[in-house]
């Protein structure tokens, strides 16, 4: 991943790996994590809300989390 704008590329490299699915025997598949939300962040770290920082990022406007991928 690469981009000159820092809130869209951890944007995007944080959806990245959301959107896979957890590695059989990971922390993710111990009794009781939640894998089910769609979400690994949140399943592995429940008390955390990853997604404040780049919304703070994105209010001090250091950038968007709105982003084009393009795959080469």
């Amino acid at each position: 991943f690469a981009s000159f704008d820092p809130v869209a590329l951890d944007q995007a490299c944080a959806d990245a790996v959301v959107a896979q699915p957890p590695l059989p025997g990971s922390v993710l598949f111990d009794e009781g994590f939640n894998c089910n939300c769609g979400d690994v962040f949140q399943a592995a770290h429940p008390d955390t809300h990853w997604q404040s920082c780049l919304e703070h990022a994105e209010k001090l406007g250091l950038g968007s989390r709105k982003y084009e991928l393009i795959k080469i």
